[in-house]
């Protein structure tokens, strides 16, 4: 095999397994597995969130603060991801974009009691020993369905998600 063709073939690899990797990272979260969805993320991976928890940086703050913010206020949602794009040179770094649509079913499984955004989200991800990893997160909401009535978008500290 070529070199030339090896290096694309290793590019579209990549690019699958970065899809295969934010698929993983909203399923988890979907399904409320947030030790699993926190293992998409490097150990000290950043996490801005415009419009939702604030700042966020490390594995363990951003799972403590996700999961302290949602679990109690949420039955059921679903994160629909739309136009991903991936920049991959061929190192073991890679950027990424992409749109999300997130509708939470809220309190007592009343699923016309809905609360929906949508944003954009940029990353920029690293090779690990165990595959890609995310390790800096920008999510901005753009639009929401109105006022978020229970406060789960609202920054966070540290020490508030303990």
């Amino acid at each position: 095999m070529s070199n030339d063709l090896e290096k694309r073939i290793r590019l579209i690899e990549d690019e699958l397994a970065l899809k295969k990797l934010i698929n993983t990272y909203h399923k988890r979260a979907d399904a409320f597995d947030w030790v699993g969805w926190s293992e998409t993320l490097t150990e000290d991976s950043l996490f801005e969130f415009v419009g939702g928890f604030g700042n966020m940086s490390g594995r363990r703050m951003i799972h403590d603060i996700c999961k302290a913010q949602m679990d109690p206020v949420y039955d059921d949602f679903q994160h629909y991801m739309v136009n991903l794009d991936f920049e991959i040179d061929g190192s073991d770094t890679a950027t990424g974009t992409g749109n999300i649509i997130f509708v939470a079913v809220e309190g007592g499984a009343k699923p016309t009691e809905i609360y929906m955004a949508g944003g954009r989200y940029n990353w920029k991800f690293v090779r690990t020993s165990d595959g890609w990893r995310i390790k800096q997160t920008l999510l901005q909401w753009v639009w929401n369905n109105g006022q978020d009535k229970a406060g789960v978008f609202t920054p966070v500290t540290e020490s508030a998600a303990a």
